[in-house]
């Protein structure tokens, strides 16, 4: 996180949550509520730290990273210590003699025993390789006591299948793709976030405007038919027109009680979606359009390839697909097992002579299981595997020709949003200043009732599509952020530390 929008959301945090830095106060109820002044980059802000979205993203890809973790220590060697301290055998077994008859005999042991374990996987053969230390005391309680020690100062152990698909070969490769496709995942689902954040903060701006047109239209129909009731006075206006600016004024009225409960339900949609205090109230400000930077489609499409989760996800999905259908091979034909170990081992009452006049210890086995007649099941999983991985080649395909649609759009409505804007800004300073005329002319008794609503009308609406128009130009832009996960203002790359937020 750049220092910049960590020194934001600090200074941010300290307006919300301390009494002197609020804004102002709004009566909303019974009691006064605290009021934050707040502006789309401080939403942003706020947003990136404490929503439930950028929690959910943060423990996802602290998940992605601990999983690419383990598989990074299943490469490294791994030290074990094993042991029974102590081990308590008072019981009766049953004894053989030479005769051929059984008895019980009375057994009383203490053991205790200890090793050590240096194990290590080797991923190119898919087999381990271990060496191990051990010693173990026995104690006679009963009959003869005496004390016995067993030791095996080092002894190297490999254990290795002769035909395997080599998991651990295949994670070498799948998982560095998995995690960067994580990494990747998690900037987009951050960029998702910041999407989020404008659309609620763009839809409180839009019934706050809503809420000022209703306001507006309801201090203007009053006046107008103040107005009309003094033409009315002197004939100058029909009881019609005067009967039409009365039930005007009256829905005026209603429109802004709808308009209020619209705008208080905006502010708590952003509050909670910022995880803001309850109690407090929100008043957004009315951003400048998004900055427009010239982008080139060549180049969109070639940040995207290179940056968006997609190209790795491609990749880690193709390798799946083919380590599925090399184990269907392996379990399909026979396997041979090799496990050899060769050490020295010793024993003797004394635990000093246990480790002399030491002896060779070899053990060696060759397990071999062959598949005689599985009435085709092995050859099935085979095929079955290679269709399956038909079908993902077939969905990842698809994948990408969608992918590159979306880039094509996301860069033509980015490239024609910045004029759009700036007509409907336009429009909205033509609109206000055409009401104002229209008003001073049906003052003037120049035009009737149906012309000063028509003009109203469009004002408002003119002033609707800007709002909307703004919110496409940030929403535009931050689609286009998303898809290359690239910052076209700084000309770098987006890379979100889950560590810092």
């Amino acid at each position: 996180m750049k220092r910049g929008t960590l020194g934001l959301i600090i200074g941010l945090l300290a307006a919300v949550f301390q009494s002197p830095s609020v804004a102002s106060t709004r009566e909303s109820g019974p009691a006064p509520v605290d009021t934050l002044r707040l502006t789309l980059d401080e939403a942003l802000a706020l947003a990136s730290v404490q929503s439930v979205d950028a929690m959910v993203a943060k423990n996802t890809m602290r998940a992605a990273y601990w999983r690419y973790r383990n598989y990074k220590a299943e490469l490294l060697p791994s030290l074990t210590f094993n042991g029974t301290l102590p081990s308590l055998n008072k019981s009766l077994s049953s004894y053989q003699k030479e005769d051929g008859s059984y008895e019980f005999v009375p057994s009383s042991l203490l053991t205790e025993n200890a090793g050590l374990s240096l194990s290590q996987n080797i991923p190119y053969t898919g087999g381990t390789i271990s060496v191990q230390s051990q010693l173990q005391r026995i104690d006679q309680l009963d009959g003869d006591r005496r004390t016995s020690w067993l030791s095996v100062p080092a002894v190297v152990t490999l254990e290795q299948p002769l035909i395997t698909s080599r998991p651990l070969r295949w994670s070498m490769k799948i998982e560095p793709e998995r995690y960067r496709e994580a990494q990747q995942q998690f900037a987009v689902n951050m960029e998702t976030v910041a999407i989020q954040t404008i659309q609620h903060y763009f839809n409180l701006l839009l019934t706050a405007s809503n809420l000022e047109i209703a306001e507006q239209t309801l201090r203007n129909a009053t006046q107008l038919y103040d107005i009309a009731e003094g033409k009315k006075r002197l004939g100058l206006i029909s009881d019609n027109d005067l009967l039409q600016l009365r039930l005007g004024k009256l829905n005026a009225t209603a429109s802004v009680v709808t308009a209020r409960q619209d705008y208080e339900q905006r502010v708590q949609s952003l509050r909670n979606y910022l995880g803001l205090n309850g109690n407090l109230w929100i008043e957004a400000e009315v951003p400048e359009a998004a900055p427009y930077y010239p982008v080139d489609l060549a180049e969109v499409m070639d940040l995207a390839r290179e940056n968006n989760p997609i190209t790795a996800n491609t990749r880690r999905r193709f390798l799946e697909a083919q380590q599925i259908i090399a184990e269907a091979r392996v379990e399909r034909g026979f396997q041979v097992n090799v496990y050899a170990s060769v050490g020295f081992t010793g024993s003797d009452a004394k635990i000093g002579g246990s480790y002399r006049d030491l002896q060779n210890r070899q053990v060696a086995s060759l397990g071999v299981r062959i598949p005689i007649l599985d009435w085709g099941k092995g050859r099935g999983r085979v095929q079955l595997a290679k269709s399956q991985a038909e079908v993902e080649k077939h969905r990842v395909r698809k994948d990408n020709l969608d992918f590159d649609q979306t880039v094509v759009m996301a860069v033509q409505r980015y490239q024609d949003q910045s004029e759009l804007t700036a007509l409907y800004r336009t429009a909205d300073t033509v609109a206000r200043q055409r009401y104002r005329t229209a008003f001073e002319t049906f003052v003037m008794g120049q035009i009737n009732v149906l012309d000063i609503n028509a003009a109203q009308n469009e004002e408002n609406t003119a002033r609707r599509n800007y709002i909307d128009q703004l919110y496409y130009s940030w929403l535009y832009l931050y689609n286009l952020r998303q898809i290359t996960l690239f910052d076209f203002g700084t000309r770098s790359r987006i890379v979100y530390d889950f560590m810092d937020l």
